[in-house]
C-alpha cells in the first residue's frame, strides 16, 4: 500500500468512525428520549433502571448498526472527499497528473470491506441475541408472559397456548394440532389429531433416544374425524384403551420365554416378573406399547390374571408412521373390560410427550413482529423451505434484501461521489446535491419494499435501475 493509499484510507476510517459514534449515539438518544417512560414504568431503583437501559441498547445497537451501516460508510466516504476538496488536496493531485479515479478506488475498496462487517453483524452477531432483541423496553429481562398464536414446528404441527411464561418455560392450556403433509414441500396439510392439556414444558427423553420435545400434563389425545381409522375410546393421561394388549398377552410371551429357557412350563401359581418384554402393537389405535418390566398379579379363581407395566411408553402413530404422541408413566395397571367398554391401562404419573424441535428461544423470538430479521439467512431459508413462517412474502423479501443490501450500499456510494469530485467551486452546493441524490436513492430503496412488489423485484429493483446510472456518473467525472 502506497503512502497516498494509507493517507486516504486513514482519513476515511477516521471519518467513518466519527460518523458511527454520531449516528449510533443519535439513534439511541432519540429512542431513549421518546420511550424513557417505558423503562420507568416499573418501580425499580435508579441503578437498576440504568442497567436495564444499558442492557436494552447494548443488544439493540447491533440491529441499529445493521440498518445504519450503509449510510455510515457513505457518510464517511463523502466526508473524506469533501475535506480533501475543501483543502484543495484534490487540486494538487490533479496538478500532479493523478486521476481522481485513483483517489476514489481505495475508498471504494475499503467501503466494501466495511460492508462485510454489516454482513458479519447480521449473520453471526445478531442471531444468537434474537431472544434478547425481541424483548420490550419494559421487560428487558424477558419475564413477562405472552400468548402463543399458531407457532409451527418442522412436523407441521401448530401450537396455541393462552399463556407462555419464559421464566418457567411453561405453556398454560396448550393446544397442539398435528397435521400431515399432503403435498411435497409442506404447502398443503391436513389435520389428523390434537393434543390438549393443562400445561406443557420442554423436556428431553433419554429413553426415547434423547429426543427433544414437550411434556404435556393432564393431556388428552384426540383423533380428528376423517383423518383415518376412528378410535373407539380417547386416550388420556389416566387411561390408555386397547382391545388387544392385555396382561394375558404378556403372560403368554413370558410362558414362551420361560419354556424356551427352562424346557418346562411356567409355574401356574405366584407372581410373574417379565423383564424387557417385546413391543406390543394394537393396529386399531395405531398403538405400540413398550415397557421395562411386566409384573403379574397372583392367579385368582374364576378371574383372569391382571398385571402392571413398569415405566411404560404408549406410542401412537398414524397409518403412515407419523408420531401423534407418546404417553409416559411410572406405572400402569390393567383394568379389565366392563360391559361394552374395552379394557385399559390405568396410568400413575401419566403425561404426554410430543417430540418437536420447537423450543423456548423460538417461541420468545416469534412474539416480535420483526423476529425474522433477527435470524441468519440460512435459518430463514430453512423456515421458508419448511413453510414455517406466517408471512411468506416478508420472509422472502428479507432473504433477498440480505443479498441486495451490500450492492445497494455500494450503488449509494457511487451515486454520491461524483458530486463531491466535481470541479464546481461551490463545494456546499455540491454537497447539497450529493445529499439529495443519496437521500432520494435511500428513500426509493425503502419505497420499493413497501409497495406490494414481488420480493425479488422489491429487493433488486433499486440496484437494477441506479446501478448502471452510478457507474456512468462516476465514469463521467472529469479527471
Amino acid at each position: 500500500m502506497k503512502t497516498l493509499d494509507r493517507y486516504i484510507v486513514g482519513n476515511f476510517l477516521i471519518s467513518t468512525a466519527l460518523w458511527f459514534v454520531v449516528m449510533m449515539s443519535l439513534r439511541i438518544v432519540v429512542d431513549l428520549f421518546v420511550n424513557i417512560d417505558e423503562f420507568a414504568e416499573k418501580s425499580e431503583a435508579f441503578t437498576e433502571t440504568v442497567g436495564n437501559v444499558a442492557i436494552y441498547y447494548g443488544a439493540n445497537s447491533l440491529t441499529y448498526f445493521a440498518r445504519l451501516g450503509g449510510v455510515i460508510i457513505v457518510a464517511g466516504a463523502i466526508t473524506t472527499l469533501y475535506v480533501m476538496n475543501h483543502t484543495n488536496e484534490l487540486v494538487a493531485m490533479l496538478a500532479a497528473g493523478m486521476s481522481l479515479h485513483r483517489v476514489v478506488w481505495p475508498i471504494i475498496l475499503c467501503a466494501m470491506l466495511l460492508g462485510g462487517l454489516i454482513i458479519v453483524d447480521q449473520e453471526i452477531a445478531i442471531p444468537p441475541l434474537a431472544p434478547y432483541l425481541v424483548r420490550e423496553r419494559d421487560d428487558v429481562h424477558g419475564t413477562e408472559a405472552f400468548g402463543v398464536d399458531f407457532a409451527t414446528d418442522t412436523t407441521g404441527a401448530t401450537w396455541l397456548a393462552s399463556l407462555f411464561t419464559p421464566a418457567t418455560e411453561t405453556m398454560d392450556a396448550p393446544l397442539i394440532t398435528i397435521r400431515r403433509e399432503l403435498t411435497p414441500g409442506g404447502k398443503d396439510y391436513d389435520a389428523v389429531a390434537s393434543i390438549s392439556g393443562t400445561s406443557a414444558r420442554p423436556a428431553s427423553q433419554i429413553k426415547l433416544g434423547g429426543q427433544h420435545g414437550w411434556n404435556v400434563q393432564q393431556a388428552v389425545l384426540d383423533r380428528l374425524a376423517g383423518s383415518g381409522r376412528p378410535w373407539k375410546e380417547t386416550p388420556n393421561f389416566r387411561e390408555i384403551w386397547t382391545s388387544k394388549i392385555s396382561p394375558q398377552v404378556y403372560l403368554t410371551k413370558a410362558q414362551e420365554e420361560y419354556r424356551r429357557q427352562n424346557r418346562r412350563d411356567l409355574p401356574a401359581d405366584g407372581r410373574v416378573v417379565f423383564d424387557n418384554p417385546d413391543d406390543q402393537v394394537d393396529e386399531d389405535y395405531g398403538l405400540t406399547i413398550k415397557a421395562d418390566r411386566f409384573i403379574s398379579e397372583p392367579p385368582r379363581r374364576g378371574k383372569p390374571r391382571s398385571g402392571a407395566l413398569i415405566s411404560p411408553q404408549f406410542i401412537y402413530r398414524t397409518e403412515d408412521g407419523q408420531c401423534l404422541g407418546i404417553f409416559l408413566a411410572g406405572f400402569a395397571a390393567w383394568r379389565p373390560p366392563v360391559g361394552n367398554r374395552q379394557g385399559f391401562w390405568e396410568l400413575t404419573g401419566g403425561r404426554l410427550f410430543y417430540p418437536t424441535d420447537l423450543n423456548t428461544e423460538e417461541l420468545v423470538s416469534r412474539k416480535h413482529g420483526e423476529w425474522l430479521s433477527f435470524l441468519s439467512t440460512s435459518r430463514i431459508s430453512e423456515l421458508v423451505d419448511k413453510q414455517r413462517v406466517p408471512d411468506m412474502r416478508r420472509a422472502l423479501l428479507i432473504k433477498h434484501i440480505r443479498f441486495a443490501d451490500p450492492i445497494n450500499n455500494l450503488v449509494m456510494l457511487l451515486l454520491g461521489l461524483p458530486f463531491i469530485l466535481s470541479r464546481q467551486r461551490n463545494i456546499k452546493a455540491s454537497a447539497g446535491l450529493c445529499l439529495l441524490m443519496v437521500g432520494a436513492f435511500y428513500a426509493f430503496v425503502h419505497v420499493c419494499r413497501y409497495t406490494g412488489l414481488s420480493p425479488t423485484l422489491a429487493a433488486w429493483l433499486p440496484a437494477m435501475l441506479f446501478g448502471p446510472v452510478s457507474v456512468v456518473m462516476l465514469d463521467s467525472v472529469k479527471t
